[in-house]
């Protein structure tokens, strides 16, 4: 299937919908977007009124933001890639209920942690940093207690434990768990992945 189009900033989530298109084999093109004001503009807003990448434009013209439902898109429309378990299985569960639990408290920790001066006057801009890094050390650390290993599951590597690699480069304290150390070596290991974390940037 060609068509894709893919809306990227280089360090962001749009790493692992890059990733999962290379998993999959599926044709697409890569839009860059290099500057900030770029995410403002109307002819971005209209793809994403949230203003932020990553955007998958689909062959069939519609338009998907928010990186966790773009994945679970993609293994809809391709369930034999296997980026997630089959449905039905016990392992699936699993790995929807990570996927989730890291787009709702890891990724928003991490946006606090870089960006806090989205979230309160410059007075309290350190203590919202502080936070936010105790708050992804918590969520870390439930993470690593649940990976089976390698990866969270065990053997078999899902699009959830790219996910996980990909928050945990933003986050020194969580490359340090031995768990989750393991699991990112792992992921590496598998070309497609290693590639779109090039083309991101990742692991500076």
């Amino acid at each position: 299937m060609a068509g894709y189009r893919l809306y990227w900033r280089p360090g962001t989530g749009s790493m692992v919908v890059e990733a999962a298109l290379r998993l999959i084999g599926a044709k697409f093109e890569r839009i860059r977007i290099d500057k900030e004001a770029a995410l403002s503009t109307p002819r971005f807003l209209a793809l994403n009124p949230a203003g932020k990448v990553p955007v998958l434009a689909l062959p069939s013209g519609q338009v998907i933001a928010e990186s966790a439902a773009i994945l679970l898109a993609l293994d809809e429309t391709f369930p034999e890639a296997r980026l997630l378990p089959p449905h039905g299985s016990p392992g699936r569960n699993v790995a929807v209920q990570w996927l989730i639990f890291m787009a709702t408290n890891i990724y928003p920790d991490a946006l606090r942690f870089y960006h806090p001066e989205r979230y309160g006057d410059p007075l309290s801009e350190a203590a919202v940093k502080l936070q936010a890094g105790r708050d992804m050390d918590r969520d870390f650390a439930q993470l690593a207690a649940a990976i089976r290993g390698p990866f969270l599951l065990g053997a078999q590597m899902t699009i959830t434990d790219v996910y996980a690699a990909m928050l945990a480069d933003w986050h020194a304290p969580a490359r340090a768990l031995p768990k989750i150390a393991t699991l990112t070596a792992a992921v590496l290991e598998n070309a497609a992945v290693a590639e779109a974390w090039r083309n991101h940037e990742f692991g500076g």
